[in-house]
Parts: C-alpha cells; structure tokens; sequence
C-alpha cells in the first residue's frame, strides 16, 4: 500500500514539475519577446517622426513610411500579447468581476477563456494560411516599396500561438483555483 502512495506522490510531483517548468518557459518567452519587440515602439515613433518630417517640412513623402509603420504596429500588437497577457497589462472592464471572490472571479475566467482559446484557433490557422499562400506566392505590397508581405503576416499565427500558451498557463491556474480553493503554488 505505501508503494501505491509513494508512486502515487512521486507521479504528482512529476506532473507538478512538468507544470512548473512548461509555465515558467512560456512566462520567459513572452516576457522576452515582450522585451525585444517593445522596442519597436521606439523604432515606429522615429519612422513616423522621420516621415512626418519628410512629408510636411521638406515636401518630399516616403514611399516606405506608412507601410513600416503598419509592420512595426502589427510586431507590437501580436508579439506584445503574450507579454501583456502574462503582466495582466490588457484591458479589462471587470467592474462587476472584481467584486466576486477570488474562486468565483476564477470560475468566471476559466469560461470566458473557452472563447479567446477559439479566437487563438482561428487566427492561428487562418493568419499561417494566409503567410503560408504568401510565402508560395512571393507576395509583395501593392507600392512602390513593395516590401514582401509574409515577414509580417508570419507574425499573426506566432502571435496567437504566444498568447494562447499564456492564457492556457493562467487558465490551468484558474482551473486549479476553482477546483482546489487557492491558488497553484509556485506557479
């Protein structure tokens, strides 16, 4: 019989570590993705400063401006997620949430998470088609630039892959608060 425990405990403590260290490689990852592609905020503002200088001051538009303004955004938006997701950084109205105990604000989450996973689904698989038809095709842009389009299209499906593993840590912590009654420890 202590074999059965000890086996049992040993068992729990695998999966529980195999926890530990899945979340903490996919909290370091978008925490350094984060990192990295927020400094594309710092690029985006030059750019637009740089074409905004160019356009109205010198008269002399560029051809590029707009379209790097619109990659660098879409780097921010998609490789940020993850980031903001593990920070609880994105906007959340939780007026009447916040009012429910910890365990029930869990319950909440555990549910609503079933649709950003399916939203995570969809832009998953229908983003890595369209930069997979762009990568097959050599898609460019329509201008003058005419940069190709699947660096920033690839950007999508990582995207929703980066923050559907986040919100898929923090629902398995919520789902641990709702079925245990606190919190994942060390997790």
């Amino acid at each position: 019989m202590s074999a059965t425990i000890i086996s049992y405990g040993t068992e729990k403590g695998l999966r529980v570590n195999f926890l530990r260290q899945s979340f903490r490689i996919i909290d370091g990852v978008n925490r350094w993705v984060g990192k990295v592609f927020s400094f594309l905020t710092v690029a985006l503002v030059f750019v637009v400063v740089y074409d905004v200088f160019m356009r109205y001051v010198l008269n002399r538009p560029t051809e590029w401006g707009l379209e790097l303004n619109g990659f660098f955004l879409l780097g921010i938006t998609f490789l940020g997620g993850g980031c903001a997701s593990l920070t609880n950084s994105h906007v959340r109205v939780s007026i009447i949430q916040d009012k429910f105990p910890p365990r029930i604000r869990a319950l909440v989450d555990v549910w609503t998470y079933l649709l950003f996973f399916m939203v995570c689904i969809a832009l998953f698989k229908f983003g890595g088609q369209v930069a997979l038809d762009s990568i097959h095709t050599q898609a460019r842009t329509a201008s003058m630039w005419g940069p190709p389009l699947w660096p920033s299209q690839i950007l999508i499906p990582l995207g929703a892959l980066l923050i559907g593993l986040q919100g898929l840590t923090k629902w398995i912590r919520d789902l641990y608060m709702v079925v245990k009654g606190h919190p994942l420890n060390g997790l």
